[in-house]
């Protein structure tokens, strides 16, 4: 099931390690809305400082035509062009004013494109005396598009949208399904699923619940908003880009490609998911394109978890629920980072299947040993298959915390391909 260097596995179905946490997916969103916020902000400020820039480029280049211009026309000669040059460029100290700027940090190449003509759906225009309607896509939350699940699993779409028109946004407002495949259970979902109002110029997460088809391929599906009386529109100034989901059903789950949608929690609460700051002594979970492993090779797209600045702190990362098949396997290389003579923790797997008590799986002791574990658990041998299972990676320090104790998942994935 899991071979490994310096390890202990357990496969007891129906044994309880934990009692089942709360998954409080609301609690991990507005974390990563804040952490998206905060990415906003900061990319704001670089676009304005490179359109000031430009700004001030363009001034100089059209004074130097103005100059060119002048000369070709007769104008002074060059005692005369000193005077112009006094008229047009104050003399030190002196500054160039600029336009007030208002720049959206929403705005990006990434945002959707329109993929449905108006048809019945137009843009949010003003009507006197009315308050208009309108939203700005932000960015993706959860289920960033291109991502590959599994056949049959249910997920949660959430996008983040600033409110730019002039209306204030309730509950009555929905979200409707526009075109592309139908994997959704209804065809429109409440906007919120409480009482709230999102004011013009506030910023939220919206969601809607999806299923994976059971075919293998590329999935699209569009989503737009829809207000009480009934007009449907999308974002920006004229209503027409709508929200989208675009994801890919295969044989395979790719566990990095789905942490933004995780819950991670350690010892305190929950923390957002992609964060690899660990100054405060929270817990981290974030991914890594290729990090060295302990046996010096260099991996894959990896997931990096530490646990907090506790004793025997702990950190857990849960997915899902995934549907799995019979003869899905569980894959992962497991180990310290090399050179972090301090790293000591357990590393254990635990599943709960149809949302249900939490059951150890496997536990493996990693210390810095130079050797790599490996994960190669065939799910049904658990009797895992044709289930919705929530899957949690858990690293516990073994005593104190140190920076080393930090834990690498190389390639964690579910896969209908089993080991060589």
């Amino acid at each position: 099931m899991v071979l490994m260097a310096t390890a202990v596995s357990a496969a007891v179905c129906g044994c309880i390690a934990n009692p089942p946490t709360e998954r409080d997916m609301q609690a991990t969103v507005d974390a990563a809305v804040l952490e998206k916020e905060t990415q906003l902000e900061t990319k704001a400020a670089a676009d304005r400082d490179i359109l000031l820039t430009q700004i001030a480029g363009e001034f100089i280049i059209q004074l130097d035509q103005l100059r060119s211009d002048l000369s070709s026309a007769g104008g002074p000669s060059s005692a005369g062009d000193d005077a112009i040059s006094g008229i047009l460029e104050p003399t030190a100290p002196y500054w160039i004013a600029t336009p007030t700027l208002s720049l959206s940090a929403g705005l990006s190449a990434s945002q959707p494109i329109p993929t449905v003509g108006s048809g019945g759906i137009s843009g949010a225009t003003a009507v006197s005396g009315e308050c208009v309607d309108r939203f700005e896509f932000l960015s993706d939350v959860t289920f960033p598009d291109g991502t590959m699940t599994l056949p049959n699993t249910r997920f949660d779409k959430t996008w983040y949208i600033r409110n730019s028109g002039t209306c204030d946004m309730t509950r009555q407002y929905k979200i409707i399904y526009i075109s592309g495949s139908e994997v959704a259970a209804a065809k429109e979902f409440p906007l919120f699923t409480e009482d709230k109002l999102l004011r013009p110029g506030e910023s939220t997460p919206i969601s809607v619940p999806l299923t994976a088809p059971e075919t293998k391929g590329k999935y699209s599906t569009t989503w737009g908003l829809k207000n009480p009386g009934g007009k449907i529109y999308g974002s920006g100034s004229a209503g027409n880009v709508y929200l989208t989901s675009v994801f890919q059903v295969g044989s395979q789950y790719n566990f990095y490609e789905n942490l933004s949608g995780a819950i991670c929690r350690d010892d305190i609460g929950l923390f957002f998911c992609g964060s690899s700051d660990r100054s405060s002594g929270r817990g981290a979970a974030y991914y890594n394109a290729s990090p060295t492993m302990e046996s010096n090779y260099a991996g894959g797209p990896s997931i990096l978890i530490a646990p907090p600045a506790a004793e025997n702190g702990t950190t857990r990362v849960s997915f899902g629920p995934v549907r799995v098949t019979r003869g899905t396997w569980l894959r992962s290389a497991v180990s310290c980072p090399p050179n972090s003579p301090h790293c000591d923790a357990f590393v254990r797997l635990l599943i709960a299947p149809n949302g249900g008590t939490e059951q150890f799986v496997a536990e493996t002791h990693e210390t810095n040993d130079g050797l790599t574990s490996e994960w190669n658990t065939n799910l049904s041998d658990f009797g895992y298959h044709d289930q919705d299972l929530t899957i949690i990676f858990e690293v516990q320090a073994n005593g104190g915390v140190t920076s080393d104790d930090l834990i690498i998942f190389m390639n964690p994935r579910l896969t209908d391909i089993p080991p060589r």
